[in-house]
């Protein structure tokens, strides 16, 4: 979801194919490691989500302005990813016995985004220098999955809380977040949440 609202929001072009379940054993062994996503870019195959987020990102202005902030991004995205991988560890094995436990410990996992994203101008912009990069999509994205898990994920988190409201609120990402595409999009696999 984080790449399709990075282009999304940014004007990137995008032309999605969805492959039915009935399709994959066709599809899966054309795909440079068996597995999806994957993005082409002027017939370049890029495979993983993250290379896929960085090379579209530095290709479009959405990694920083500089070394420094690139990064500070790598950096931050890497901690997301790690928080992301707690979240789909409980939700794929463990969702009826650890998901009250993972709410109770949720404010502490965000802590350090909370204070990451107050370190940036006081919290009132992005993670990383003054306009939106790739991880912006990510933990926005992350932040949403925790607000579907539990509507007061992020009530301990006042920055975080006005951030994913800014991104929401952003023109392209608030049109279509009102589209049935999106309202009808399952977070995981599994349909739990």
């Amino acid at each position: 979801m984080a790449f399709r609202l990075m282009c999304l929001d940014n004007g990137i072009a995008l032309e999605e194919q969805f492959v039915a379940f009935g399709e994959w054993p066709k599809v899966k062994p054309t795909t440079k490691f068996g597995q999806l996503p994957v993005v082409f870019d002027d017939g370049f195959e890029i495979a993983q989500s993250n290379a896929i987020l960085r090379t579209i990102a530095k290709k479009h202005g959405l990694y920083g302005s500089n070394d420094k902030e690139a990064s500070l991004i790598d950096q931050i995205n890497d901690q997301q990813e790690d928080t992301r991988l707690t979240y789909l560890r409980m939700i794929y094995q463990e969702y009826d016995k650890e998901k009250d436990n993972y709410i109770a410990k949720l404010p502490e996992k965000l802590a350090i985004f909370e204070k990451l994203l107050s370190q940036n101008n006081g919290g009132a912009g992005f993670f990383v220098g003054s306009k939106a990069s790739f991880v912006d999509y990510t933990i926005f994205d992350l932040l949403d999955n925790f607000v579907v898990l539990t509507a007061t994920a992020l009530e301990k988190c006042p920055t975080l809380k006005a951030f994913h409201a800014r991104m929401a609120g952003r023109e392209k990402i608030a049109a279509y977040r009102k589209t049935d595409a999106f309202k009808t999009m399952p977070i995981n696999g599994n349909s739990k949440q």
